[in-house]
């Protein structure tokens, strides 16, 4: 999100669901991109995020 200049809430809503991702993979140091893919439309910063 940050090369991409995307605005915070969308990098934290990236970030939330890649943390789910690497959870649910059955290796450390992997993430599972079907679940981050589902997860990440999923996800909703609510707040004052451009406080980061």
């Amino acid at each position: 999100g940050w090369v991409e200049r995307l605005p915070w809430p969308d990098r934290l809503a990236r970030a939330v669901a890649l943390s789910a991702a690497t959870v649910l993979a059955p290796v450390a140091g992997e993430f599972d991109r079907a679940a981050y893919e589902e997860l990440v439309g999923r996800v909703a910063v609510t707040g004052d995020a451009s406080a980061a």
